[in-house]
């Protein structure tokens, strides 16, 4: 007599649709073959007079990467043992962040990090997936560049500070700036206190300013422009400060016509707050007549000459411009993570990092000198 055989339907499992497991202390305690209590006392850090050999704390920590366990979980102590770096980048396509984040990349490879990077393209919901994948692995730290403070956006700015890690901000920041990032930045202030020098020794004495929308560094540039005017007994004229865009050219005939019809002394030196503005301005300049730098003087700042897209050797006049020291800042950058993993208690340092004036035919003494 044959024996039955009970028949038992298969449970299907849906995988696409099942949540990730989460990741325990007992599941890589197993995994590795030890205790609990030793996989807490590396992960958690938990206070035991138990000493854990260095064989064992890199294989639960190798473990605990495998299996996904989250890494803000993890003391930045164990970080360092991983040495990786985010570099976070609004553009992945201009050439100035290039230059930056190559030497930045420079400075922390001398040290043995390795850099992953990553773009937001301005995105804070992008932000802030980038946000999550560093506390899904092992990051000592963070670079973040920015367009308009989307690393800080909503919600991203607690998740950032949870993760427990430092960071370092290059350029733009939020203001006020958050207690636990460092920056990295040009001095501006300086900056627009020396090109506002160079002017006044040419002899000029009737200024203005273009400053760009959303520009985090324009403010500081403005103050260090009045800062040098005011001791030299001069005062920047409201009436001829202005926010245009460089990519829309009728703001520029707008503000110019306005300064014409304004019956005050026309402005001998314009200061714009980056080159690309400055070239526009100077176009529109020569398209109503003026003569550059004969009838008006124009500098700016930055140097970003590669940016133009014919180059500087075809430009008929080349900006007098601040140049941005970017070996400097980038060195600058690493060396501050660097300094900030070592030491997790060391207070954020905010480093200012004095410019290049450099002269071209944009600027020369006024007529009526």
């Amino acid at each position: 007599m044959k024996k039955k055989i009970k028949k038992t339907k298969k449970k299907l499992v849906n995988v696409a649709s099942s949540t990730k497991k989460q990741v325990r202390l007992i599941d890589i305690a197993k995994r590795v073959g030890v205790a609990v209590s030793t996989v807490s006392r590396v992960l958690n850090g938990t206070p035991n007079n138990v000493k854990v050999t260095d064989k064992t704390k890199n294989k639960v920590l190798k473990v605990a990467s495998e299996l996904g366990y989250a890494s803000y979980h993890i003391p930045a102590k164990h970080h360092k043992g991983v040495r990786s770096i985010m570099v976070i980048s609004h553009d992945p396509g201009e050439i100035f962040y290039q230059k930056i984040i190559s030497a930045i990349e420079r400075a922390l490879r001398s040290k043995g990090y390795a850099c992953y990077f990553s773009y937001t393209e301005a995105d804070p919901k992008q932000a802030s997936e980038l946000i999550d994948a560093m506390g899904e692995r092992f990051t000592s730290g963070c670079v973040i560049f920015q367009y308009k403070n989307e690393a800080f956006a909503g919600k991203n700015e607690i998740k950032l500070q949870n993760l427990g890690i430092p960071c370092v901000m290059v350029d733009h920041h939020p203001e006020p700036c958050p207690s636990f990032v460092s920056t990295v930045e040009l001095d501006h202030e300086r900056a627009g206190y020396d090109v506002a020098s160079h002017l006044l020794r040419l002899g000029h004495r009737h200024f203005a300013f273009l400053s760009a929308p959303d520009s985090s560094s324009c403010p500081e540039r403005r103050k260090g422009i009045e800062r040098r005017l005011a001791e030299a007994g001069l005062k920047l004229d409201p009436e001829f400060v202005a926010i245009v865009n460089n990519e829309v050219r009728f703001q520029f005939f707008e503000t110019f016509d306005s300064w014409l019809a304004s019956g005050k002394t026309f402005p001998t030196a314009i200061i714009t707050a980056h080159d690309l503005l400055g070239y526009a301005a100077l176009n529109v300049l020569e398209s109503k007549g003026f003569s550059i730098p004969k009838d008006i003087s124009i500098a700016s700042f930055d140097d970003r000459v590669e940016m133009i897209p014919w180059g500087l050797d075809n430009i008929r006049i080349p900006l007098t411009s601040i140049r941005q020291p970017i070996e400097a800042i980038g060195k600058a950058a690493g060396n501050e993570l660097i300094a900030r993993i070592n030491a997790p208690k060391k207070t954020p340092g905010h480093i200012r990092i004095k410019g290049e004036l450099i002269i071209r035919s944009s600027t020369s003494r006024p007529k009526q000198s």
